[in-house]
């Protein structure tokens, strides 16, 4: 989804709790700007706050709308340093530990994302936003019982969350509680039809009930919203594969492995596409691919398959 709308869901009424007080005290140029943000104008707001910090570099919350600026443009290195420096100014300020904590996470700097989690928390433990985001940190290292107990708690905070349901119904997928995912995704799209991590959490569960279908609508939904996730060329592949749609099925996973080149699943899928349209040499090139691929990550699972598929496909004449 467009950052500034993830970051909005993300944070809901923790920015007012922390920063109301800050922002009816604030000078007219950082309102301005506070201004512009909300009306998606992420440049001009830092047009104008970039001579304001000249002359008032210990303004913390301008620092923070600077940040959240660079952060809806996808600059995390910049925002990261304003909201360090936010900090710097107040280490009490809960929201720019967690905006801090998001910007981190989204540059893969795990242990220092969850450091900052933690102390949005320890600050202001009333706020479901460094919850989800500590959730996700979680998610991605596979705690799922620390996400599942973060999920929840983020929902009580805030229980009409759209992101918070996303981000729970991800838990729930990776449990394999599909039920659950399916009711949790499917109620934050009917609250936001814009969530596209709702759409494709939701693809994945029903990838994983053989719901080809309905998972490739899920993916073209993802996809419509936010072109850039290529997991989802991926599994907009495997469903139409299994849909026996294989050229279609060939042109997204061609599009997934051009931004994953050393995936050797995308290259394994394929091979076994175009196995299924007559392609026979160029299925034995992928799934050769797949083959050093796979030894090369030390997958003797993978490995296997690719061979069994290369054996499948004869010796080239």
């Amino acid at each position: 989804m467009p950052l500034a709308l993830h970051r909005a869901l993300l944070a809901g009424a923790f920015v007012l709790s922390t920063t109301a007080a800050a922002t009816a005290a604030s000078a007219p140029a950082v309102v301005q700007a506070e201004q512009l943000y909300a009306g998606g104008k992420y440049k001009e707001a830092i047009a104008i706050l970039n001579p304001y910090l000249k002359e008032h570099p210990n303004d913390a919350t301008a620092l923070v709308d600077r940040g959240d600026d660079y952060e809806a443009l996808d600059d995390e290195q910049s925002a990261i340093t304003d909201y360090s420096a936010a900090i710097a100014v107040n280490p009490d300020y809960a929201y720019a530990y967690a905006s801090l904590c998001q910007s981190y996470r989204e540059v893969d700097q795990s242990a220092q994302a969850l450091t900052a989690c933690d102390k949005a928390i320890e600050l202001d433990g009333h706020s479901a936003y460094p919850y989800r985001e500590r959730a996700m940190l979680e998610i991605d290292a596979g705690d799922n019982k620390r996400a599942l107990s973060d999920a929840n708690e983020a929902l009580t905070l805030s229980p009409n969350s759209a992101f918070g349901l996303a981000v729970r119904c991800e838990v729930y997928r990776n449990l394999s509680d599909y039920a659950l995912a399916i009711a949790d995704c499917t109620r934050a799209i009917t609250m936001n039809p814009q969530l596209e991590n709702a759409y494709f959490a939701r693809g994945q569960v029903e990838i994983a009930q053989a719901q080809w279908t309905a998972a490739t609508s899920d993916f073209d939904k993802t996809l419509a919203l936010d072109s850039t996730q290529n997991g989802a060329y991926y599994w907009l592949a495997a469903a139409k594969y299994n849909l026996s749609m294989y050229s279609s099925a060939l042109d997204d996973i061609d599009r997934y492995i051009g931004n994953a080149v050393d995936d050797p699943d995308g290259y394994l899928l394929r091979a076994q596409i175009q196995q299924k349209l007559g392609h026979i040499a160029d299925a034995r090139a992928s799934a050769t691919d797949a083959f050093k691929h796979y030894k090369i990550q030390n997958d003797d699972a993978g490995a296997a398959k690719a061979q069994a598929l290369l054996d499948s496909l004869g010796s080239p004449s």
